[in-house]
């Protein structure tokens, strides 16, 4: 039996393919690359692999090089890795999903079409098939992450702390992070790091404009505030960027929900224009010597 192959039909399925391959990478990567790169590198990879069963004598081995090589290509140019390591990661993550929807594919193509599984055909195979197993694959990786983000986070120390400054409080959900090791320079006192979003019911009008127009790093916009006390300068340095300022504020007092609530007085807050976690899970940074220091 001749085997009829249709190449829009094909380039169609593969393309579909390889842009949800892709997209769900980058979803996983957090929005690493924008839909237009996403685009790009599948055609590109899409292209390749055409061109390649056109103009290429089918050979097992030189197929999975050639298959490898154009992942490697659009993985490098779409993505467009810093490191060998975010490389491997990406190469990874784009052949494991490729083998979920690959096998999903083939399973939901088998259970539904038995009689005609032994002699598939581009002409036979529906396109729905393949999105339905690729819908499948990233509801499921999306489940397993979940999963494993609650297992992962329950070793992690979490406190609920509350804030109070001029008779106003609020409550925040705090990550005791080591890496926070954060002083204010004049005091050397520990600084919490706080979402600007989660603080705004204790912070001046005057302040809160300099966070919503993102003028943190405007110095003249900090002087019309005038002399006040509780605003507070916080150099930093971090992966990216050398050198920073954070602004931080002083509290008038911090409860720290432990087993023994910790109270403590004039404690620094630095405020944070960005989200501190992905998935809101919590919107402060505990600097681990205001807990230590009760341990």
């Amino acid at each position: 039996m001749q085997l009829e192959i249709y190449v829009d039909i094909l380039f169609l399925i593969n393309f579909i393919m390889v842009y949800f391959i892709f997209f769900i990478v980058n979803k996983l990567l957090k929005d690493k690359i924008s839909l237009k790169r996403i685009l790009f590198s599948s055609f590109f990879a899409t292209l390749l692999y055409i061109l390649t069963i056109i103009f290429i004598p089918y050979n097992k081995l030189l197929s999975i090089v050639i298959i490898s090589f154009i992942f490697i290509l659009s993985i490098l140019i779409g993505f467009k890795p810093k490191t060998i390591k975010d490389f491997t990661k990406i190469f990874l993550l784009v052949n494991i999903i490729a083998f979920c929807i690959g096998g999903g594919s083939i399973a939901i193509f088998y259970y539904t079409n038995f009689n005609y599984f032994l002699t598939i055909t581009m002409e036979n195979f529906q396109v729905k098939f393949l999105v339905i197993a690729i819908i499948s694959t990233y509801i499921i990786i999306k489940i397993f992450l979940s999963w494993y983000k609650k297992i992962f986070i329950q070793k992690q120390s979490f406190y609920n702390i509350t804030l109070h400054k001029n008779n106003i409080n609020v409550t925040l959900n705090a990550l005791l992070d080591t890496g926070n090791n954060l002083k204010e320079p004049i005091t050397k006192k520990p600084v919490i790091i706080a979402e600007f979003i989660a603080l705004k019911p204790i912070l001046p009008e005057k302040l809160k404009e300099i966070f919503y127009e993102k003028q943190e790093d405007n110095l003249n916009k900090l002087l019309e505030l005038g002399h006040n006390a509780d605003i507070r300068l916080i150099p930093f340095k971090s992966v990216g960027k050398k050198n920073g300022l954070l602004i931080g504020t002083k509290i008038d007092m911090i409860e720290i929900h432990t087993e023994n609530k910790i109270i403590l007085k004039d404690v620094i807050v630095a405020i944070s224009n960005f989200n501190l976690c992905n998935d809101n899970f919590y919107n402060a940074l505990l600097n681990p010597e205001l807990i230590n220091c009760f341990n």
